[in-house]
């Protein structure tokens, strides 16, 4: 340790490169006896480093380490950027009016860079912005080392990185959370506390930093790019009306100014909103990874948590939870329907939708809602969201209108589709929200907007979103307003429930046809080959995928129900006969197109459901059986390590299983008995390239040669079995170890049977 006091600074940037495990653990030390001036030089670094700037913006793999890929190195990044971790000390000890560090405009999303220019931001910004007096023109901002460290992590997310590193992490799997999205978690539940009587901590944090001004409702003006720089004035509405009031407010002490005792809460509010709901997602610019979308929903969720406490809260924090959600709402309606409207048609589809449905629920996030959530009863709206829904009913009703048309062309004979509008119907269906919409709607037009009950043009949708301005005073304005309840959607609803009614009626029938295969297959075998069957081979695909579609009917019934419930729809009087003949014309009548054509791209914006049945209809199954998702049914470890020791065998002896599954003899019967046999695997994937497409999806193949496959020794009921066998050896012969060998001659005898009556 000695060696490091000499020149502890040095020391620092030579860990910026070393591994993760020795950098974190050795800077941990190192923050501690370094002295303030050092540190101060240093810390700029120190940021560049954690968040790549300036190298492509990988850094310490934050947005890449999981506890999947790398659990070791993940909870020592967690713990070293947890809010009493060593780099939230560093940042403590760099607390003071005298230090400050500049951040250039050119880093910040460039809408958020348009709003400084414009002098339309908040006065938040007002002691934080660098003027150059030449030009009358913001340059930098210039923050303390708290402020400095969170406006960088919050632009780190906003960085193109599944573009960048598209090994790093596979974005759009839910199951795959990296550090930033725990440590955002993390942040935002520390300083934006649900409750009220929670403390930021650490508590002990000095509170002269900011400047203990008033803290008013964001600015909420449309864009626009004036001559000259404007000073933002302080908005009296919160305060009360009139110069005296604000005079009073500006007189009073450190003590009672939240400035004072809630600066880092201001800060995380201002830098999460205005960073990320200010994201552009225009058609010239890259779709953020679906690990962004997940952030900005925890983001959403803990604001209105921070916010529903404000009735109990009687700290000076209280302002701040006031104007959390209004600080949202004339941000969160673009950003949702850019991203909605070019989002592609797939199941990621879902993380989209989610966030949605958690901005327009804020009664989900309030003390008694979670309280009754682990009964699973259905807890009436409280009227005191009324006034929440009336602000926001063009987040309710438009988003939903526009993305209606995105749910009729999606294929519920997929699960994943079929949970999508489930999830959509369950929450518009809630009680008593449909009665508060219909009014808030009704009042909002009246006082506005008349209803306009003409057919609505799609192309509305995309079009209206590169010409976004923000609302000034209720609502974000646009050239049409589309009634939710009004003749024209309720039209299209019926429709759409017809097309919901006849997938369900066609998902049956091929249930239906599983059974009647699978129990004609059974009763083909012999007892023998059934009985072994039984014990030794896991589910068939068949048998997965009727296990999947077995939950489809039901589901989509519900749906069909709830949405003729909420826009007074009669059920569609519908049989299969009756449809048969017409889904044939509908097919001769639409596009000549197949997944079997001879494009390498399925565009399937431009495929109807009607369509995808009848591609669905000459589909074989052309997955990987090894590579399907761990079932219930499997031990999850085991699964994993039995697909390596797979991969290692294959890789090794690959060739020779080859050569034994082409004889021609009883060794290539037996073989064929232990190996899966050749196929060519097919799946669709979005072109890295091509993110901006909307809809489009390339076709994959790999063409797969006879190969072993282990995992049938993960199976809950294959481990019963072999505990069971252990158990009777040890009865009957006193050895576990016979017990083990008989099942291992059965197996073996098992196999000789089969390869015979091949």
């Amino acid at each position: 340790m000695a060696f490091y006091n000499d020149n502890v600074g040095k020391r620092i940037l030579e860990l910026l490169s070393f591994p993760i495990m020795e950098r974190c653990s050795e800077l941990n030390m190192l923050f501690d006896i370094c002295n303030l001036r050092e540190l101060q030089e240093l810390f700029p670094t120190i940021v560049n480093s954690v968040f790549g700037i300036g190298t492509g913006g990988l850094g310490w793999g934050l947005r890449a380490t999981t506890k999947e890929n790398s659990p070791q190195c993940f909870e020592m990044l967690y713990n070293f950027f947890a809010p009493m971790g060593p780099m939230f000390r560093l940042c403590y000890r760099l607390l003071n009016d005298a230090i400050k560090f500049e951040l250039s405009l050119e880093h910040l999303p460039h809408k958020l860079v348009e709003l400084i220019h414009s002098g339309q931001y908040s006065i938040f910004y007002a002691d934080l912005v660098n003027i150059d007096p030449f030009r009358r023109q913001v340059t930098s901002l210039s923050l303390n080392a708290f402020d400095y460290y969170i406006l960088n992590f919050v632009i780190h997310a906003t960085l193109p990185l599944h573009k960048m590193y598209p090994a790093a992490l596979q974005v759009h799997n839910e199951r795959l959370k990296t550090v930033y999205f725990f440590l955002t978690a993390e942040y935002l539940c520390n300083f934006l506390p649900s409750r009220p009587d929670a403390m930021v901590m650490p508590s002990n944090i000095c509170p002269s930093v900011k400047a203990p001004q008033p803290m008013p409702v964001q600015q909420l003006q449309p864009k626009r790019s004036p001559k000259y720089l404007k000073i933002p004035q302080p908005n009296p509405g919160l305060y009360g009306s009139g110069a005296n009031n604000m005079s009073q407010i500006n007189q009073r002490n450190t003590e009672a100014s939240p400035r004072a005792h809630a600066w880092r809460t201001e800060s995380v509010l201002h830098f999460f909103i205005d960073t990320w709901l200010r994201y552009d997602v225009d058609e010239a610019r890259d779709l953020p990874s679906s690990e962004f979308i997940r952030v900005v929903r925890i983001l959403i969720k803990q604001t209105h948590s921070f916010a529903n406490s404000a009735n109990l809260d009687q700290t000076v924090m209280a302002t701040l939870r006031k104007i959390a959600q209004p600080m949202m709402k004339p941000r969160i309606y673009p950003f949702i329907k850019s991203i909605i409207g070019r989002w592609p048609l797939d199941s990621s589809m879902s993380v989209v939708l989610e966030l949605w449905l958690s901005y327009i629920q804020p009664w989900r996030y309030t003390f008694e809602w979670q309280n009754n959530s682990g009964a699973h009863i259905e807890v009436p709206i409280n009227s005191r969201f009324d006034a929440f829904i009336s602000d926001n009913i063009v987040i309710y009703t438009q988003i939903f209108v526009h993305i209606l048309p995105r749910f009729e062309r999606l294929d519920y004979t997929s699960l994943r589709n079929v949970v999508m509008l489930h999830r959509l119907v369950k929450v518009f269906s809630q009680s008593t929200l449909p009665m508060k919409l219909c009014h808030a709607e009704k009042s909002y037009a009246g006082n506005t907007i008349s209803f306009v009950d003409s057919p609505r043009k799609h192309s509305t949708f995309l079009s209206s979103t590169s010409s976004s301005v923000e609302w000034d005073g209720s609502f974000y304005h646009e050239d049409l307003y589309t009634p939710m309840f009004g003749t024209a959607i309720k039209s299209e609803i019926e429709q759409f429930i017809k097309t919901v009614y006849i997938s369900r009626m066609y998902v049956a029938q091929e249930i239906n046809a599983i059974r009647r295969e699978q129990k004609e297959r059974r009763n083909s075998l012999g007892f023998f080959r059934k009985l072994f069957t039984h014990l030794f081979v896991d589910m068939s695909p068949t048998e997965l995928k009727l296990q999947e579609i077995n939950k489809i009917p039901d589901i989509l019934d519900l749906a069909v129900r709830s949405l003729c419930n909420m826009f007074y729809v009669d059920l569609p009087n519908l049989s299969i006969d009756q449809l048969e003949p017409v889904v044939g014309q509908s097919f001769q009548k639409s596009l000549n197109f197949s997944i079997y054509d001879s494009s390498d791209y399925l565009d399937i914006s431009r495929v109807s459901p009607m369509q995808m049945m009848n591609n669905l209809a000459h589909m074989r199954n052309t997955i990987d059986p090894a590579k399907i998702p761990i079932q219930s049914h499997e031990c999850t470890v085991l699964v994993r390590m039995l697909h390596q020791i797979s991969c290692i065998l294959n890789e090794k002896f690959g060739e020779h299983f080859n050569n034994y599954w082409s004889r021609p003899n009883i060794v290539g019967k037996i073989w064929h008995q232990l190996l899966y046999p050749p196929m060519t695997a097919q799946w669709f994937d979005k072109p890295r390239v091509r993110l901006h497409v909307s809809g489009v999806s390339e076709l994959c193949e790999e063409e797969l040669p006879a190969r072993l496959c282990l995992r049938f020794l993960a199976s809950y009921r294959t481990l019963a079995l072999i505990i069971l066998t252990m158990l009777i050896g040890y009865i009957f012969w006193g050895s576990s170890i016979t017990g083990i060998i008989a099942l291992f001659f059965i197996s073996v005898a098992y196999v000789l049977i089969m390869a015979i009556i091949s």
